[in-house]
């Protein structure tokens, strides 16, 4: 086996809480085909252990620690026998070769920090196969020019009843300078329908009832509301709705924009919900 040499380094992204007490390699991880024994990387989170280590997209994790992996639980469960700040042998198949990286393990950060990692400063996911039954655009395509603010939401979720009136309000103030609240669910239309009416959603809403979109931007957690600029890319994700964070997501969807300053909103911060 051969030692590996970590990538060169990535943009970071700052998170905005402070991690956990639970050892993290910073990986989306899937079985290996076949029922082989292992884990396949799907993802690895820029400034994550893993990514520090040189881990990437496509290896197969065979052992960590010295204990062999065969499914994704087994990562999970050797994690919770380690320590933040372990340097630990993690035994991978890359192209046939097997190799031994070192990674320090990190505590994991908030959900909404992991998605943060995952998708601020790249191109948004396709969004595609969706029933829009509000409003007009069906993908991101038809929206590229504009800033868009992208909610997943679901008719159950309370928190998002308190922030379907803030995301209307931004809709209505920003949208003159090129704003399109979209908010998509996995809820079938008639019923998500439904539940906008009574909330009061007044912007482009769809579902995407099969959930490809959903998994496609890992939005486990909601309501969870990704901003994306005018060229696609993310700029922000937030989860829940808290009052800091409403304030920095308005003010950066006016920087996005160059809006007028004297553009009329209710402040974020008198949403009374909190929670994430």
């Amino acid at each position: 086996m051969t030692a590996a040499t970590p990538p060169s380094v990535q943009a970071p992204v700052d998170l905005k809480y402070a991690t956990s007490k639970t050892p993290w390699l910073g990986i989306e991880m899937e079985d290996l085909p076949g029922g082989r024994p292992g884990i396949l990387v799907a993802r690895v989170l820029r400034g994550s252990p893993a990514a520090g280590a040189g881990l990437r997209a496509g290896d197969e994790i065979l052992g960590l620690a010295g204990a062999s992996l065969s499914a994704p639980t087994d990562l999970s469960r050797a994690l919770r026998e380690l320590d933040v700040g372990e340097e630990v042998p993690v035994a991978v198949r890359r192209g046939g070769e097997s190799r031994i990286f070192r990674v320090a393990l990190a505590g994991q950060p908030a959900f909404e920090d992991q998605l943060r990692l995952a998708f601020v400063g790249l191109p948004a996911p396709s969004i595609s196969g969706v029933v829009t039954f509000q409003g007009e655009a069906a993908s991101l395509r038809e929206l590229r020019g504009k800033v868009v603010l992208l909610e997943f939401w679901a008719s159950w979720c309370e928190v998002c009843r308190y922030l379907a009136p803030v995301l209307g309000r931004w809709q209505r103030a920003y949208r003159p300078a090129g704003l399109e609240v979209v908010g998509l669910t996995l809820d079938p239309p008639d019923v998500a329908a439904a539940a906008a009416f009574r909330v009061g959603m007044a912007y482009t809403l769809a579902s995407d009832a099969g959930g490809e979109v959903t998994e496609s931007y890992l939005a486990t957690q909601i309501p969870a509301v990704f901003v994306i600029d005018r060229q696609g890319i993310v700029a922000d994700v937030m989860v829940g709705v808290q009052s800091a964070r409403l304030d920095e997501v308005q003010e950066l969807i006016g920087r996005l924009l160059d809006a007028p300053s004297q553009l009329s909103v209710v402040p974020a911060s008198e949403s009374k919900a909190e929670g994430g």
